[in-house]
């Protein structure tokens, strides 16, 4: 360590002797800009700026702010231990000084050592306790890093500050309804809402963040009223009209949903969240040809927005293509092999099709199988689809499997009972129907 600070005190050295005179203004100028480079991630600028603040720091701040631009230059490099314990030095030489903390916890974050970051955040905590700006900044990169647990506590260390700040009560309820506190959430969100006095932009977020915590408790009235308090509010975010809709669309009311997203479309032209969201309602309203318009134009312009395939195929099943429905979920498994049990649902839209290509839909449930080997409706299809074929035997043992992985579904008993009676098995047939009845009775 002695000798880590001694090669520093030479390279100093001969660093200070080429910096022109004292230029306080442009110092602070630089200062600020390289700071605000730092939070935003410019670490190759941001070192470069605070090595030109140093040259132009008074003599006994010019260490100080060499240690920041061999700090930072180091991270740029993606020496990351280097950076923390130029860092360190640091914060040793003015530990009087949040901003050494703050980068601290900014670049541990980046560590691989997730508890790293903790020993920052109690230093802070504890040299720093009515630091109000450094524990917001605090919870802003936690949250960026999705460290919930340790941003609440930051949020709750600055309202021990005692500075009224709606941001950060606004943070607070994002935390809160993230972690599952919605009851608190609500409170919290609620009383940013209320306060007149704050721009309209802040009161739609808190009635946005009410919402959702009400949507998350299945009040669905409240979350439905607070969102519409966030459009009268804020009319030009998508946001709080999707949010709307979805929740209309939990509650079957798709009529409404319909309506605010044709709403929202004409307050905001050009929104393809909002477009892909009132295709979907479109469908749910049997409004066919306008979601295969609107889908059909969707996709065009942007191909990846995967869950419009659906929607679209579904359309055009119900508009008596089932072609292109078919060539509809095709394209989303090219765009994504993945998507969950694409294979079974490729397998379905083909088994509509008039003449049912028979072959086409067995290598799909194949597909499909490989992806889900339990699921009940590979095997079920499967069945009827041999069924169809005369292939008794395979639709037998298809349907049997089926029935072992869902037994109370009756229509596997159905077409078990219709497999068993076209190849010769009455006895099994009238088994099976009588099962049917059963389960459908009860």
């Amino acid at each position: 360590m002695k000798l880590t600070c001694l090669a520093f005190a030479a390279v100093w050295c001969a660093f200070a002797a080429d910096c022109p005179q004292v230029d306080l203004d442009r110092f602070h100028e630089l200062d600020k800009k390289a700071q605000v480079e730092f939070r935003h991630g410019e670490y190759a600028q941001s070192a470069e700026d605070f090595r030109q603040a140093a040259c132009l720091a008074p003599d006994d701040l010019r260490s100080y702010y060499t240690l920041y631009g061999a700090a930072i230059g180091a991270l740029a490099a993606g020496n990351l231990s280097s950076a923390i314990e130029r860092l360190k030095q640091a914060d040793q030489l003015r530990p009087d000084y949040p901003l050494p903390l703050a980068m601290l916890v900014k670049v541990s974050l980046q560590s691989p050592d997730p508890d790293q970051v903790k020993e920052f955040l109690r230093l802070a905590s504890e040299r720093f306790p009515r630091a109000a700006k450094l524990h917001a900044e605090f919870v802003k990169d936690l949250l960026h890093q999705n460290r919930l647990d340790l941003a609440l506590a930051e949020v709750l260390r600055f309202e021990q500050t005692g500075v009224q700040d709606p941001e950060s009560a606004l943070t607070l309820a994002v935390i809160e309804n993230n972690a599952g506190a919605f009851g608190d959430a609500c409170r919290h969100a609620q009383a940013i809402e209320q306060q007149s006095e704050l721009p309209a932009a802040a009161r739609a977020s808190g009635a946005t963040v009410a919402g959702l915590a009400y949507e998350n408790l299945n009040q669905y009235p409240e979350a439905i009223e607070h969102f519409k308090r966030a459009i009268e509010l804020a009319p030009e975010r998508e946001d709080p009209y999707l949010y709307l809709a979805r929740v209309y669309g939990k509650k079957h009311n798709f009529p409404a949903m319909v309506d605010i997203l044709e709403q929202a479309r004409k307050q905001i032209t050009g929104s393809v969240k909002i477009e892909v969201a009132l295709g979907a309602g479109l469908v749910a309203v049997e409004r066919y040809a306008e979601a295969v318009q609107m889908l059909t134009e969707v996709l065009r312009n942007s191909p990846d927005l995967l869950d419009a395939y659906p929607n679209l195929a579904e359309a055009y099943r119900n508009t008596g293509e089932p072609k292109l429905a078919t060539d509809t979920m095709r394209k989303l498994a090219q765009r994504k092999p993945d998507y969950p049990m694409i294979h079974l649902v490729i397998a379905r839209s083909i088994s509509q099709e008039d003449p049912v290509d028979s072959a086409g839909v067995l290598q799909e449930l194949d597909l499909a199988e490989k992806a889900a080997p339990d699921d009940y409706d590979v095997y079920y299809l499967r069945g009827k689809v041999y069924l169809g074929m005369s292939r008794f035997t395979e639709a037998i043992a298809n349907l049997l499997r089926a029935i072992e992985l869902r037994p109370t579904d009756s229509s596997a008993h159905y077409q078990l009972g219709l497999a068993y009676n076209k190849s010769g098995q009455r006895a099994l047939a009238a088994q099976q129907f009588e099962a049917v009845k059963y389960l459908e009775n009860q």
